[in-house]
């Protein structure tokens, strides 16, 4: 009987004998093409020795993960441990004769052909084996593909960062940019009010810089626009703001500070920028600020804080300029 099935098939296993006694233990069942033999998830007691046609192992996601033809037998661990679940579906691809073994079977193996039972469960065995072997090669190569998902996953959010961080800052001060500040004023002001501190909005534009581009060029006005960056970053803490909004317009946030706190800081920025030297010197051409001033009140929206710093921002350039003005209570 061995002979009349594929010379490569799992039941050469097994000797002529044992093969009789285990076509002799069992009983016959026919399937037609499509029917499920098995059903994944059900607990189950039997094997199946396939006899003639062919059959699949399905998952639930209708993946076939392997095929069955002549000589093959599938169902071995729910006949070896009854109530074990079927771990796939197993369906007929073509009309199917089966040698169906139930545990009434495996009694009569015992007492008949024990040797066969010894074969089956080494069989079983080794397929358990490889198929852990598999499962370890199988979450190791996902393993290597999750860490390398990750790392590029890293690298994007990296040169996510390092855009959006090149898109809110000026590029020739590498101070903040107006979209920045934008961004950051409201949540400024949130933080403030909600711990009851000081902030203060800081306007700020430079004085006679229209003549050092037009009579020294532009590359010495960027110079300027450069050292004034240098000055605003030197002398504001990590957890102030400073912005370039366009031209030699430039905006301070100070957190966390009071009203003269918030002035004697202003006046000591305008200090130095009135005190660096720069290349219209030997000119006579001098750069100073001047600046408006404001602190956070009850009740301020984004236009109201910004616009009293402008007020006074207007007036202390009317004043003279290189001054700093600061809002008062009741404007």
């Amino acid at each position: 009987m061995r002979s009349s099935f594929p010379a490569d098939s799992p039941l050469h296993a097994f000797t002529e004998a044992e093969v009789q006694a285990i076509f002799a233990a069992g009983s016959l069942r026919m399937c037609v093409a499509g029917e499920a033999i098995v059903t994944e998830g059900e607990p189950g007691e039997s094997m199946f020795f396939l006899i003639t046609g062919r059959a699949e192992a399905r998952l639930h996601t209708g993946t076939t993960v392997r095929t069955y033809g002549p000589g093959s037998y599938f169902g071995e661990l729910s006949f070896i441990n009854p109530g074990h679940k079927r771990s796939a579906t197993i369906v007929a691809v073509t009309d199917t004769w089966l040698q169906l073994l139930d545990q009434a079977s495996i009694e009569k193996l015992q007492q008949t052909h024990p040797n066969a039972i010894f074969t089956l469960l080494r069989r079983t065995c080794a397929f358990l084996v490889d198929a852990e072997r598999n499962l370890v090669g199988n979450l190791r190569r996902r393993n290597e593909e999750l860490t390398e998902t990750i790392k590029k996953l890293e690298f994007t959010r990296q040169r996510l960062t390092q855009e959006e961080e090149t898109a809110r800052t000026d590029g020739l001060t590498g101070l903040s940019n107006r979209r920045c500040f934008d961004a950051e004023l409201p949540m400024f002001m949130e933080r403030a009010g909600a711990i009851s501190t000081g902030l203060a909005l800081i306007a700020m534009d430079l004085d006679h810089f229209k003549p050092v581009n037009d009579t020294l060029g532009h590359a010495a006005g960027d110079f300027v626009l450069k050292e004034v960056g240098k000055i605003l970053r030197g002398q504001i803490r990590k957890t102030d703001l400073s912005c370039r909004i366009g031209g030699d317009e430039f905006i301070v946030l100070l957190a966390d500070l009071s009203e003269d706190a918030a002035r004697n800081r202003a006046e000591s920025l305008r200090a130095a920028i009135g005190a660096f030297p720069h290349p219209g010197n030997d000119q006579g051409i001098r750069i100073t600020t001047t600046m408006g001033g404001t602190l956070l009140r009850p009740g301020d929206t984004v236009e109201t804080f910004m616009h009293r710093a402008d007020e006074a921002l207007y007036a202390a350039k009317r004043a003279g300029r290189n001054r700093v003005h600061w809002a008062r209570e009741e404007s």
